[in-house]
């Protein structure tokens, strides 16, 4: 009996264990369900990421019955003003672990609303270096950061040799932290960008020389156009419209992100076909990041003895962690700020151009940690 004991104690949880993995998103988040009908586009189905965690959970299920694991998703979504409370009552119902699908300040208040709670949160979503600087000690990213895509289109840029950009930036708020991010990436790798010009919608004469693609960009030299669009706004009407004929890369052209479902090496294929045959729509971005976030959770779960949020936590940012992403590589996080190393991929709308790390960029640890914020630079807020 004494070392059947011990044996429990030393190995994961115990046969029959309930793991509560809650997923909480905000209602008809504006990143997914946008107003299309001004142009006549045709809306794409909206993104649903409760889907992939799912799947994740699906995905697992052999893992956790050999572990005596029985995991069940709480996902549910909230207006703004009440995901604190939301996240409040789930932690309530037993979910010690949230994954977060929602914007920036909504990360931001939920964290600090429960930051005296015995939870892990996993900030799937939101690329914001300030909510990695804002170092909450209960938090784990999973979504790249916006430094790691913007490290990426730097990377791909030197290896072309393309080194002078003109920087167009639309007028969210949104617009200037992506354009900040590859300012700061493009000088890391002596990207020049040339200047910085601003993106208007207003359409009278007098703000010509800004909603105006030609001239826009005319009246100086580059190798490359660097749009930053996020709400896409304007981004669609660069590519063939810019002065001189040259690549567009950004919000629209070449993007940077986590995954793509044109992706085909590595298992990828596997993953985007399961998701398509479950729910009639092609995986994004976002369905990757919450899908991995998941898998995060219950693979540390599983290899933690006697686990809370607090261990498991420091299981994630460990080198014991040796997460299958489909990507090629093992997936951990980082120790200093809690971001997920991984590839980032540059792609098309229907095919992926290229993967970063690009080839030929070296780092004394690993090549991962040439995209992001490395730690020698990094500093909490």
């Amino acid at each position: 009996m004494r070392w059947a004991l011990i044996l429990a104690l030393l190995v994961g949880p115990a046969l029959g264990d309930d793991l509560r993995i809650g997923h909480l998103s905000l209602t008809r988040d504006p990143r997914y369900f946008q107003d299309w009908g001004y142009a006549r586009l045709i809306a794409p189905p909206p993104v649903i990421t409760a889907d992939a965690a799912r799947m994740a959970v699906d995905d697992l299920k052999f893992t956790t019955d050999a572990a005596g694991l029985n995991v069940s998703l709480d996902a549910r979504t909230a207006d703004s003003a009440d995901l604190a409370t939301t996240a409040r009552a789930m932690i309530a119902a037993g979910d010690a672990y949230l994954v977060l699908d929602l914007p920036a300040a909504d990360v931001a208040a939920v964290a600090q609303a429960v930051g005296d709670q015995p939870v892990l949160l996993v900030n799937a979503t939101a690329p914001e270096d300030s909510l990695r600087a804002a170092c909450y000690p209960n938090m784990v990213h999973s979504g790249p950061s916006q430094r790691q895509l913007m490290d990426a289109f730097a990377q791909y840029l030197r290896a072309m040799n393309w080194t002078r950009a003109l920087l167009l930036v639309g007028e969210d708020p949104s617009d200037a932290l992506m354009a900040d991010a590859f300012q700061t990436a493009a000088d890391r790798l002596r990207i020049e960008v040339v200047d910085r010009r601003n993106f208007t919608l207003a359409a009278d004469p007098e703000h010509r020389e800004g909603n105006n693609i030609r001239l826009l960009t005319g009246g100086i030299d580059y190798d490359v156009v660097f749009v930053a669009d996020t709400r896409g706004e304007f981004g669609r009407y660069v590519p063939y419209a810019t002065q001189r004929p040259r690549p567009v890369i950004g919000s629209i052209g070449l993007t940077a992100s986590a995954w793509h479902w044109a992706f085909e090496r590595d298992g990828a294929t596997q993953v985007s076909s399961r998701f398509d045959k479950r729910t009639g729509r092609k995986i994004q971005p976002a369905d990757w990041d919450v899908w991995i976030a998941v898998k995060s959770v219950v693979a540390a779960v599983t290899k933690t003895p006697r686990p809370d949020p607090e261990k498991v936590r420091a299981f994630l940012v460990s080198d014991k962690l040796k997460l299958d992403g489909s990507k090629g590589v093992t997936l951990n996080y980082r120790s200093w700020d809690g971001q997920m190393r991984q590839p980032i991929l540059l792609a098309t709308g229907d095919a992926v151009i290229a993967v970063a790390p690009i080839e030929g960029f070296t780092h004394q640890t690993t090549t991962l940690d040439t995209l992001g914020t490395d730690e020698a630079e990094f500093a909490c807020n």
